[in-house]
């Protein structure tokens, strides 16, 4: 009597592939953590441009996207600004600085020509024979500034702040912050080489 042998197909490297498949949370993983790199490393890049920036200009003035960004120094518009903030203004130009508004906070030149930055609230509009210019003052202050502002002094309406925005500029000028976020931009390319290189299959 003849017999028929059944034979089983050994596990080959088909089914040891199939083994290895991952599964689809795993997947997931490996994207949010793709992601939250990608995030951290361009958080990073953002700050070491804007920590650059901010140390080369002038008494804490720069602009980002053609918007000026200044540090607040003193509590003279206290509590709608207070010292430590950054504030982010408008530009304008010379059209829109003649046609401000009581009530609008701005920012102008202490003095024609001048680096220093004032950001206080208009008061009062004055034209003489065409010539704008602004009374202001600081809501902390008990007088108005004199004399008033022309409007072509004024670099900028504010949009808004970012409380104690400051403070964080000033710790990001020290070089160990610098070089933490050099090290942080560093590391995002080499932890997909290395994650990849301890994910290989063993030749064994």
């Amino acid at each position: 009597m003849s017999t028929t042998a059944i034979l089983r197909p050994a596990a080959g490297p088909a089914h040891r592939k199939a083994r290895r498949t991952p599964r689809a949370g795993g997947m997931c993983l490996q994207v949010l953590s793709a992601i939250a790199m990608v995030l951290i490393s361009a958080v990073a890049v953002l700050a070491i441009v804007v920590a650059v920036a901010s140390h080369f200009s002038p008494a804490g003035q720069y602009k980002v996207l053609g918007h000026p960004v200044m540090t607040v120094l003193s509590g003279s518009m206290t509590p709608a600004i207070r010292t430590g903030d950054v504030i982010v203004d408008d530009q304008v130009t010379a059209t829109q600085a003649a046609h401000l508004q009581v009530g609008q906070i701005v920012s102008f030149r202490e003095a024609p020509g001048s680096t220093a930055i004032i950001t206080h609230r208009i008061v009062a509009v004055q034209d003489h024979s065409g010539q704008v210019s602004y009374v202001t003052k600081g809501d902390a202050n008990n007088a108005a500034d004199t004399p008033a502002r022309p409007a072509s002094d004024v670099v900028g309406v504010f949009s808004h702040d970012i409380p104690r925005g400051g403070y964080i500029l000033a710790d990001m000028h020290r070089p160990i912050v610098l070089v933490l976020l050099a090290a942080s931009i560093a590391l995002f390319f080499m932890v997909g080489p290395l994650l990849r290189y301890a994910r290989r299959p063993s030749d064994s």
